[in-house]
């Protein structure tokens, strides 16, 4: 594939690959930059949430008086573990499919 005029080596982590053609113009390419910025500090934040919502859920939930929600081995619920079972409260199911 032939490399993009705006992408000439100048920026952090420029390798010229853009085959999709996203970074068309200066505007273009200056939002993905900033997206993929916005994406990776989303993704450190997330990095260290998944293990403190695992070793604080029980602290929370009980200064809140829920039932803590985690399944077996104080895991998170999710489709891997089965734990999405463990949510009793029709709330949970209707934001997780108004999100989706």
């Amino acid at each position: 594939l032939p490399r993009p005029a705006l992408l000439d080596g100048s920026l952090p982590g420029d390798r010229g690959f853009d085959p999709f053609n996203f970074a068309s113009d200066a505007n273009s390419l200056q939002w993905q930059r900033k997206a993929e910025l916005k994406h990776a500090r989303l993704a450190m934040l997330a990095a260290v949430g998944w293990p403190i919502a695992e070793l604080m859920h029980k602290n929370i939930a009980d200064a809140f008086d829920l039932a803590p929600l985690l399944a077996s081995n104080d895991r998170v619920p999710s489709i891997l573990n089965d734990g999405l079972s463990h949510a009793h409260f029709p709330a949970f199911w209707i934001a997780t499919i108004a999100v989706a």
